[in-house]
């Protein structure tokens, strides 16, 4: 059998059912188990709804669109607001008087709740996806959105006011007057969207409110970063606090929706699991981008593990997923967790999660990760007795832009005072503990010229530089070291960790335990994090300790092996 490799940039893009396909086409028929054929039909059967993809594309880019059922794709936006506005009043109805509702209901010939509320999902679901910059007010899915945070759904100020000065005429304060002021003061839009998680059918509601949220995220992105109109600022910044309400609300909702007991974990295995699955978690793989079918069948073949969290709303979508190495000991690179080994498994004793993915924007924040490695730690304990070690292999994803910034802003401090007092000599780093005097010398050194930061910034850049110059890889180690131990430990917002993997690991419980350098030389290793990659250890005894520390005091388990490269 032989694997077909999907080009980089070379070929057209082929599905990833075409390539599964024609691996068991080179089987003969006769020999096929009933498994194998049941298999090979499953596979067939999918070429017909399959998307052509970019195996290499990020999940950013990348939207699987679902066939239209009853017409809901030719749905309008005035449609989906005269939905929005008939599901508003029966809501309205509902809360003023419950009996009335009831009666009006029995008399009236008019269509159920659920077809409404399910008609409003479709027809949102099927609204084409646009990037943050053809967001605008002729947008439809902006119109929709501005409409929920408009008075008629938001919060009424007057009836606040109203409902307060009422109160206060009164002598005594009841129960029914505070849930009155409580009521004036939620959105109404909250109400709205628990009727339609309530009356949707086929769960069609956690659908709609996962993709309502993912487009406020980035409507809300767009305006803080992209429209930055002086005109418009006040109005703006109205409408912008107005938009954070809202992606907080459905966040809320969205993490009691999707709690624990809720989700489903499930082994991605290459013969079990259904191709369009497999297929997802091939496509929206973010931290380690696969090249080829063969190194997908390796990530799920034997020596390694790959779960994913699953929601009874969502049975045919991996939420978030994990994949694990099993080793006899920590990796220091990534050559350790790709080079194949028979005996790995049987003789495990670390277990190394190596890729965690988040594949849905509209759940981003909603604590998904931490439950499942937690989950994961459960189930690899049951199945491997002897593993005692559990870690990461992390990147540090953001490291090499801050490291280019710093750089470049410490040679413009230095050029300014050289400029401005001949013989006054520029103290360090703004942050002073980062680069020593001796550091300073030792690049003047390397690149032989009066702008060395610069230079390494250069050549930082190359995507071969690891390779032209080994001298110069050695001699920079202790350098690039010390700025990722710095980088990892001293950089905050807040009072957190600036690196967003850091944050993650730390606010789980984990440790950071080594710092190991050119772990991952990879074009994407490289350009985000300098080839540097660091191990997280899950003490599991210290977990819980660890991450009331971390919550309470911003407290941080820093070992040997990140401490060991900070200068004293």
């Amino acid at each position: 059998m032989t694997s077909s490799l999907l080009r980089h940039h070379t070929q057209p893009f082929r599905t990833l059912s075409t390539l599964l396909s024609s691996s068991y086409q080179s089987v003969a028929p006769g020999l096929l188990s009933n498994r194998r054929r049941t298999r090979r039909h499953r596979i067939h059967k999918l070429h017909k709804t399959c998307s052509f993809i970019d195996i290499n594309k990020t999940s950013d880019q990348f939207t699987r669109f679902s066939p239209d059922t009853n017409g809901a794709g030719n749905k309008t936006h005035d449609d989906i607001c005269h939905l929005l506005h008939e599901i508003g009043s029966r809501v309205e109805l509902v809360h003023t008087d419950n009996r009335r509702a009831r009666r009006t209901s029995a008399r009236s010939s008019e269509r159920k709740s659920a077809d409404f509320t399910s008609e409003l999902s479709k027809a949102y679901l099927s609204l084409p996806d646009k990037q943050l910059q053809l967001l605008s007010d002729n947008n439809d899915k902006c119109k929709i959105i501005k409409l929920l945070i408009s008075e008629r759904y938001d919060i009424n100020k007057d009836n606040i006011i109203s409902t307060i000065d009422n109160v206060r005429s009164k002598s005594i304060l009841g129960c029914n007057d505070i849930q009155k002021i409580r009521d004036v003061c939620t959105p109404q839009y909250e109400s709205i969207f628990q009727y339609i998680l309530d009356q949707a059918q086929n769960d069609l509601g956690v659908a709609f409110l996962v993709k309502l949220r993912r487009d406020v995220r980035d409507l809300i992105h767009y305006m803080k970063f992209v429209d930055k109109e002086v005109d418009k600022e006040i109005q703006q910044e109205s409408k912008l606090k107005r938009l954070q309400t809202l992606e907080r609300s459905i966040h809320a909702l969205l993490t009691s929706l999707f709690r624990p007991g809720v989700l489903r974990l499930k082994r991605i295995t290459f013969e079990e699991t259904p191709a369009a699955i497999i297929e997802q978690i091939a496509l929206r793989e973010a931290v380690h981008p696969l090249q080829s079918l063969q190194e997908l069948k390796a990530r799920l073949g034997p020596g390694r593990r790959c779960f994913a969290f699953f929601h009874p709303a969502l049975p045919s979508k991996p939420l978030v997923f994990v994949h694990v190495a099993l080793l006899k000991e920590m990796p220091q690179c990534m050559n350790d967790i790709v080079s194949d080994d028979d005996d790995s498994e049987r003789n495990a004793t670390c277990a190394t999660f190596y890729s965690i993915t988040n594949t849905e924007p509209g759940l981003a924040g909603v604590d998904l990760g931490n439950h499942l490695i937690k989950s994961v730690v459960q189930v690899l304990q049951n199945e491997f007795h002897a593993l005692d070690t559990f870690s990461t292999l992390s990147p540090l994803p953001k490291f090499k832009s801050w490291l280019e910034d710093k750089l470049t802003r410490y040679h413009e401090q230095i050029h300014n005072r050289q400029h401005s007092t001949e013989n006054e000599k520029p103290n360090l780093f703004i942050d002073k503990d980062l680069l020593t005097e001796k550091e300073m010398q030792k690049l003047e050194e390397l690149f032989s010229t009066k702008t060395p930061l610069l230079d390494l910034i250069q050549t930082l850049k190359s995507p071969t530089w690891y390779k032209d110059n080994r001298h110069l890889v050695k001699e920079l180690k202790p350098i690039l070291m010390n700025l990722a131990a710095y980088y990892l430990t001293q950089e905050t917002y807040r009072g957190r960790p600036l690196c967003p993997v850091a944050k993650f690991h730390i606010r789980n419980g984990a440790e950071m335990y080594r710092l190991n350098y050119m772990a991952d030389t990879s074009s994407k290793g490289l350009r985000n994090s300098c080839g540097i990659m660091i191990n997280y250890h899950y003490a599991l005894d210290d977990i819980e300790e660890n991450r009331i520390q971390y919550e309470v005091n911003g407290d941080v388990v820093v070992k040997d092996g990140v401490k060991c490269w900070l200068n004293e």
